[in-house]
């Protein structure tokens, strides 16, 4: 019958950051996987794609205690920053939100990439490091 399958990874699958080995060697397994996903399921007409967000600040339960503490400590600011930090070293000077990342994962979904699989699209505002070609 076919179908889609939608991981939501992260930009780490892709970019080395400082104090980050855990969640970045997790997110590339994750990122691997899909692909590997896609490889054997479309046979089935199952297409498996990756969004890779990055820096979804707003609306996250991840940003609050200790990994936005230990985020600002990695790059040698505070908390409050991070927003600002993380927009900066995109190419578009961006905020990344939650409907960014819903709106990606809709185009795949809807019907209008019906015939791709194993792609990842990255919803980062540019960031350089984790273009995938």
């Amino acid at each position: 019958m076919g179908g889609d399958i939608l991981n939501i990874v992260s930009k780490n699958a892709l970019v080395s950051g400082p104090n980050n080995a855990a969640y970045g060697s997790a997110k590339a397994a994750q990122m691997h996987l899909s692909r590997l996903n896609a490889a054997e399921l479309g046979k089935d007409k199952i297409r498996v794609n990756t969004v890779n967000p990055d820096a979804v600040i707003s609306d996250s339960k991840i940003w609050e205690g200790e990994w936005a503490a230990g985020r600002a400590k990695a790059y040698g600011i505070t908390v409050a920053e991070l927003p600002a930090y993380y927009a900066r070293r995109t190419l578009l000077n961006e905020v990344i939100l939650p409907d960014d990342i819903a709106n990606a994962c809709l185009v795949f979904v809807n019907g209008m990439l019906d015939k791709s699989t194993g792609n990842v699209l990255n919803i980062d505002g540019g960031v350089a490091n984790a273009f995938v070609r």
